[in-house]
């Protein structure tokens, strides 16, 4: 059994489909299912049970993926310590996030701050991240909601920042000048959001359905600056943070409090733990909380 092999197994196992997997790996199917059946000669009990087309893996396979995963990771941890101890500059980070509000200024002053790294970043939804962190093709995830713990993937997850949402009013609307207003005031209003899977869409979607009411949408991007554009321009309004309203004072004469216990939401940051002691997770884990420190100090004066 060779590393490579092992790597092959924790992919099958997560994409939990042997064609997908060979198809990720740019190897053939026979070649793949051939290796499989390597491992699982070598300990003698099958790795995966058969569900319809897709496979699951068995209680054997489940123990083994575990213990795979953690071989994998000390390898890569392993070969970081060499790099550092070699000082090679050639450091890199993956970060994914559902939030255009905070990465792009999170990594200008990473990149300020940690020069000898490279950053990766990504816009992702929810759902995506979580398939990234597993297979490892990112190292971290920033969400809003966090991301849960996830024991059996080795998911874990910490709170960096805790927010409290506010309504953004176009010019003239009828409820400027009032102190706040309620989701079900805001029932049939026209709303400016975040695309499906971002960290507002999200913040928005849960909220409306525990107050029971539905939102009016009519205007959906990405990208926070468009958000505010669209509002200016008369589309609608936006749930915005304090945070944002604060970094453009400008807007605060357009800004009236959500009457809601519904109001707070919660930033994770999500990476796997088997990688907590690797050097660079660890150095961008410490950076990622000084720097939302950094944020709600600002908040709190």
């Amino acid at each position: 059994m060779e590393l490579k092999d092992i790597r092959y197994f924790c992919v099958t196992a997560e994409l939990e489909h042997v064609s997908r997997a060979a198809q990720k790996l740019g190897v053939s199917q026979p070649y793949l299912s051939r290796q499989i059946g390597i491992i699982e000669s070598e300990i003698g009990a099958n790795l995966f049970d058969k569900v319809g087309r897709d496979i699951r893996l068995s209680p054997v396979g489940d123990v083994f993926y575990r213990q795979s995963k953690r071989i994998l990771a000390e390898v890569d941890n392993l070969y970081t310590e060499i790099d550092y101890t070699m000082k090679r500059n050639d450091q890199s980070i993956s970060l994914h996030s559902n939030t255009e509000a905070y990465t792009p200024d999170l990594i200008v002053d990473f990149q300020r701050k940690k020069a000898n790294y490279g950053l990766k970043f990504s816009y992702s939804p929810r759902d995506d991240m979580i398939k990234e962190l597993i297979s490892g093709e990112t190292n971290f995830a920033l969400c809003c909601p966090p991301i849960p713990d996830d024991e059996k993937h080795s998911i874990k997850t910490e709170i960096v920042l805790d927010e409290t949402a506010c309504i953004l009013l176009p010019p003239g609307h009828k409820f400027m000048g009032r102190s706040s207003v309620s989701y079900k005031e805001l029932d049939n209003e026209p709303l400016v959001t975040s695309t499906k899977g971002g960290a507002m869409r999200t913040y928005v979607d849960i909220n409306f359905e525990k107050e029971g009411v539905h939102p009016k949408i009519v205007c959906e991007t990405s990208t926070t600056s468009l958000i505010i554009r669209a509002v200016q321009s008369g589309l609608g309004y936006a749930f915005m943070t304090h945070n944002i309203i604060n970094k453009n004072p400008e807007l605060k004469p357009f800004c009236t409090e959500l009457n809601s216990e519904n109001r707070y939401g919660k930033f994770g940051l999500s990476y796997i733990s088997l990688y907590s002691e690797n050097r660079n997770v660890s150095d961008f884990r410490k950076f990622c909380f000084d720097y939302f420190n950094s944020i709600n100090q600002k908040e709190f004066l």
